[in-house]
C-alpha cells in the first residue's frame, strides 16, 4: 500500500499524490544539510550537537506520522472528501513522549499554526484535561489536538482532546509499523527542552523550511532542491566596494567629504575589534552605509559569515540602501536582485500556494525592515520563523538603531542579539546619527550590559562636532500653528531671505501622521498652483509617505535625488512634505527644515537632512506644533516624547553637547514616564525565560496595529482576482499597508482569490494618485472627508 503525505493539488489533477516516504526522505536530506550548516556557527559542544542532530532526525521523520492513520489516508488518496479527520501532529508528539524527548515534542507541535506553544498554557491545559477525564498525563506532554487549547473551554472540548489522545494511543503501534516500513527506523534519543528560546526557534525554522520545501516542490511539480551555501565572495565584494568608493566624485575642499573619506578608510583598513558586537556613533552625512559595510565585509571574511543582513526602520531607507549596495558590491555577471534582496513589509501567507510571496532572506545581502527582523526573532508562528535559520552566522547592520524599536522592547531584544552574537557567531553593528547606548544602560536592559567599541574614531568625533556647529542652527516656534499659519510660515520671506540665493534652495516639512502630511502637501500645492503641473519633474511641492506604494515612493525619491544634483531647480525653491519615513538614513539635503514636535532623536535625525553636505554657509531647522483642525491630526503616541523634548531643549542648543548622551538621556526620560512600558519590558523577559512563546509573540509588536495589504494597481488586482501567480516583489511594490479598522471603515473589498491572506483592493472603491498623494488623494477628494472622524492615517 502506498502511503500518502500530500493529496493531488486541484490545479494539477493529473499528477500522482505525494508519497509519504518521498516527503520524509526529501525533508530529511534538506533538513539535515541545513542543520549541519546552522550548527557550524554554534558554540555548542560536539556531544550537544550530536544529540540535537539525532533529535532533529527523529523530528523530521515523525513530524507527519499522524497522516498514517487510515482515516487520513483515505482523504489523502482522494477516496473521500474533506479535511483530515485525525489531528496529524498528535502521533508525533506521542512518539516524542515515549522517548522522553521534550524538544522533539515541542518542534512537532510547533511546525503548524498556532506554532510554538507556551509552557504555562500547556500546563494549565493538561491539568484541566486530566481533571475533566480523570487521567494523569504529564504536565508538559503537549498531548491532544493542536487547536482549541486556549481560553475558556467546556467539558466537551476537553473530551474531544481526550478522544484524540485515546485514538493515538490505540493506533500508535500501527503508525509505528507503517512508519518503519515506509521510511525506516528513526533515532531513539531522549532530550530535555532547552532553556534558551532562541535555539528552539532556530530548530523549528529548520524543520519548517525542510517540510515546506518538500511540499512546495511537489505542488509545483518540480525537483526537490538541495540545501547548499556556496559562499558569498566577501573578499571580492570588499574589493568591489573599494573600487566604487574610488569612483565617487572628489571634493577635497569640502570638510564633510574629507570626514567621510577618513571614516571609510578607518573602517576599511583600521582595527578589527575582537568583539562581535560594535556601535557606530558617526553623525548624519558621514557615509555610514558604505563605511560600516566595509567593516562588516572584513568581519564576514574573518568569520566566514553566512550572509549580511541590513536592518532599517523605514522602507524608504531600504530603497536607498539597496540602490547603493547594488552599485557597490555586486560582482560582474551577477543579478543585482539576487545578490541584494529587499524585503519591505510583512508578507506572511497562510497556505502553500501563497508562500511564493514570502521572502526567506536567502540572498547574500538582505535588506529588511526592523519590523520584519525583530518580530521574526520574537515569533512563535512557523510561517514567519521559516526564515529565521538565515540569521545564524550572519553579519548584521542595524541602521538607525535609535528608531528601530519601542523602548519597552530593548531589554528582550538585547537578550536575543546577545544570544545570536555569543552563541551563533553573528557580527552585529548598531549605527545611528543619534545613537542611544541602551546596551550599556542598566535602566534600559538590566544587568547584562556591555560597553561596545565604536567604529567612529575619537579624533573624527572632535572634527565632526566643530563641523556640526557651523552646519545647522536649531530654532523653536512656540505658538501652535493652524493649517493656514503653517503654510504661511513655510513660505515666509523672513525665513527664506537668507536661502533663496543659496545653493539649491529647498525646504523639508515633516509631519507626524500620514493624514496631516497629505493635508499640508495639498494646501501647499494649491498655494503654488501645482495641480496644473502634471509631471513630477515640474511640481514645486513633492509628497512622500506610506500613502504611496513603494514603486511610487521610489519615483519620488528618484526625483528628489535628481533635484539635489545639477538640474533646472538649482536656483528655484521647492518643497518636500513628508512623514518620518525620510528623517533617518536617507541621503537628502535641504536648506530649511520644519519638524512637527515629536522626540529628541527624531529632531536630531531630521537635522541630518538640512545642509547635509555643507554646501551652504548654514542651514536651519524649526520645531513646531500644530492645532488639530482642518484635517491636521495629532499623533497620540508622541505626547510624552514631546514633553521630554521641551525639557531638553536648552541642552539641545548647547554648542558642545554629545548627541549620544542627549539621545540616551531622552530615551531614559521617556521610559520613566511610562510605568506601563517598564512593566511590559519586565513581562517580556519573564515570558521569554519561561518559554511562553505565544505570549512573547503576541506582546512583541513593533507597530502596534492590525494591518493588512491593500493593492493600489488595477492590473495587479485583476491578476490576483483571476488567480494568476505573481511574485512577492510585485505585491510589495504595488501595495500599501492599512490598519484593519480603517479598511473596515473605508469598506474596501477583499480580493476573492486572496481572502485567506487578507489582501484588499483600493482601486475598486477609491482613486489612487500615483504622482502625488497616493491613497490620500482619493480620500481628500471625497466630499465628506473632513466631516468624518477618520482619525489618524
Amino acid at each position: 500500500m502506498n502511503l500518502i503525505a500530500h493529496s493531488t493539488p486541484s490545479e494539477t489533477p493529473d499528477i500522482q499524490p505525494h508519497l509519504y516516504s518521498d516527503h520524509i526522505a526529501e525533508a530529511l536530506k534538506y533538513g539535515l544539510s541545513l542543520l549541519s550548516y546552522l550548527l557550524s556557527f554554534s558554540h555548542l559542544s560536539q556531544s550537544e550537537k550530536e544529540q540535537i542532530k539525532s533529535t532533529f532526525t527523529a523530528t523530521i521523520m515523525l513530524h507527519d506520522m499522524g497522516k498514517l492513520d487510515e482515516k487520513n489516508q483515505r482523504i489523502l488518496r482522494g477516496e473521500e472528501k474533506g479535511r483530515l479527520p485525525v489531528d496529524h501532529i498528535e502521533a508525533g508528539v506521542a512518539a516524542a513522549a515515549t522517548m522522553k524527548n521534550e524538544l522533539m515534542g515541542w518542534l512537532i507541535r510547533g511546525h503548524h499554526a498556532p506554532g510554538l506553544p507556551s509552557w504555562k498554557e500547556e500546563k494549565y491545559f493538561i491539568q484541566q484535561l486530566n481533571r475533566e477525564n480523570n487521567k494523569n498525563y504529564s504536565a508538559f506532554s503537549l498531548r491532544g489536538r493542536r487547536h482549541k487549547r486556549l481560553g475558556r473551554q467546556n467539558k466537551d472540548v476537553y473530551f474531544n482532546h481526550y478522544k484524540a489522545i485515546e485514538r493515538t494511543d490505540s493506533y500508535l503501534a500501527e503508525y509505528t509499523d507503517r512508519q518503519k516500513q515506509s521510511c525506516g527506523q528513526w533515532p531513539s534519543v531522549s532530550m530535555a527542552l532547552p532553556s534558551d528560546g532562541t535555539i528552539i526557534r532556530l530548530l523549528l525554522s529548520g524543520l519548517v523550511a525542510a517540510d515546506h520545501e518538500s511540499a512546495a516542490a511537489y505542488s509545483r511539480h518540480r525537483p526537490m532542491p538541495l540545501f547548499f551555501h556556496d559562499g558569498s565572495e566577501w573578499d571580492k565584494r570588499l574589493r568591489a566596494l573599494n573600487k566604487y568608493i574610488e569612483s565617487l566624485p572628489v571634493d577635497k575642499e569640502n570638510e564633510r567629504y574629507n570626514l567621510r573619506q577618513a571614516f571609510y578608510h578607518s573602517c576599511q583598513k583600521g582595527k578589527l575589534f575582537s568583539s562581535r558586537l560594535a556601535m557606530c556613533s558617526a553623525p548624519v552625512g558621514s557615509g555610514k552605509t558604505t563605511s560600516i559595510m566595509a567593516y562588516l565585509l572584513r568581519k564576514s571574511i574573518e568569520s566566514n559569515a553566512s550572509r549580511i543582513i541590513v536592518i532599517a526602520p523605514f522602507s524608504n531607507i531600504i530603497d536607498q540602501t539597496v540602490e547603493t549596495l547594488r552599485k557597490a558590491i555586486v560582482l560582474d555577471l551577477e543579478n543585482p536582485e539576487e545578490v541584494v534582496a529587499a524585503h519591505h513589509h510583512k508578507a506572511e501567507f497562510s497556505n502553500e500556494a501563497m508562500r511564493q510571496y514570502s521572502a526567506l532572506w536567502q540572498a547574500p545581502i538582505v535588506v529588511t525592515t526592523a519590523v520584519q527582523f525583530f518580530e521574526t526573532l520574537a515569533s512563535s508562528n512557523p510561517s514567519k520563523l521559516r526564515k529565521l535559520n538565515s540569521v545564524a552566522g550572519a553579519s548584521i547592520f542595524i541602521d538607525e538603531s535609535h528608531a528601530c524599536l519601542p523602548v519597552e522592547f530593548l531589554k528582550i531584544t538585547w537578550h536575543w542579539l546577545k544570544k545570536l552574537s555569543d552563541d551563533w557567531n553573528c557580527n552585529i553593528v548598531f549605527s545611528s546619527g543619534s545613537t542611544v547606548e541602551f546596551w550599556n544602560d542598566t535602566y534600559l536592559v538590566g544587568d547584562h550590559t556591555q560597553a561596545l567599541p565604536d567604529l567612529f574614531p575619537e579624533e573624527l568625533k572632535l572634527k565632526s562636532q566643530k563641523n556640526e556647529q557651523v552646519r545647522i542652527e536649531f530654532r523653536k516656534i512656540d505658538k501652535a500653528l493652524s493649517l493656514s499659519d503653517l503654510i504661511s510660515q513655510i513660505q515666509s520671506e523672513n525665513i527664506w531671505q537668507n536661502y533663496c540665493e543659496s545653493a539649491r534652495p529647498s525646504c523639508l516639512v515633516i509631519l507626524n501622521t500620514v493624514q496631516s502630511c497629505a493635508v499640508v502637501a495639498e494646501a501647499l500645492a494649491r498655494a503654488h498652483d501645482d495641480f496644473e503641473k502634471k509631471g513630477i519633474t515640474q511640481k514645486t511641492v513633492l509628497h512622500l509617505s506610506t500613502a504611496l506604494a513603494p514603486k511610487d515612493r521610489s519615483k519620488i525619491l528618484h526625483e528628489i535625488g535628481r533635484r539635489q544634483r545639477k538640474s533646472e531647480w538649482d536656483n528655484t525653491p521647492w518643497y518636500l512634505v513628508a512623514t518620518s519615513c525620510v528623517e533617518a538614513g536617507v541621503d537628502l539635503d535641504f536648506s530649511i527644515g520644519f519638524r512637527e514636535r515629536c522626540s529628541v532623536t527624531s529632531f536630531l535625525q531630521v537635522s541630518g537632512r538640512i545642509n547635509r553636505h555643507g554646501i551652504r554657509s548654514g542651514g536651519v531647522l524649526y520645531d513646531f506644533k500644530i492645532i488639530s483642525e482642518d484635517g491636521l491630526t495629532h499623533h497620540p503616541g508622541f505626547k510624552e516624547s514631546s514633553a521630554v523634548f521641551d525639557d531638553l531643549w536648552q541642552n539641545m542648543i548647547l554648542p558642545d553637547v554629545s548627541l549620544t548622551d542627549l539621545s540616551t538621556a531622552a530615551l531614559r526620560k521617556e521610559f520613566s514616564r511610562y510605568p506601563g512600558k517598564v512593566k511590559a519590558a519586565e513581562k517580556l523577559m519573564k515570558e521569554e525565560k519561561k518559554l511562553n512563546f505565544q505570549q512573547v509573540s503576541d506582546i512583541y509588536k513593533i507597530i502596534n496595529s492590525d494591518t493588512a495589504t491593500v493593492i493600489v494597481d488595477q492590473d495587479l488586482v485583476e491578476k490576483l482576482k483571476l488567480g494568476i501567480p505573481v511574485g512577492w516583489q510585485t505585491i510589495q511594490n504595488n501595495s500599501v499597508q492599512l490598519w484593519s479598522h480603517r479598511i473596515k471603515e473605508l469598506r474596501l473589498n477583499l480580493i476573492n482569490k486572496c481572502s485567506k491572506d487578507h489582501i484588499y483592493s483600493w482601486i475598486d472603491s477609491y482613486e489612487y494618485d500615483s504622482k502625488f498623494l497616493g491613497i490620500m488623494g482619493g480620500l481628500l477628494n471625497t466630499d465628506n472627508f473632513f466631516k468624518t472622524e477618520y482619525g489618524i492615517f
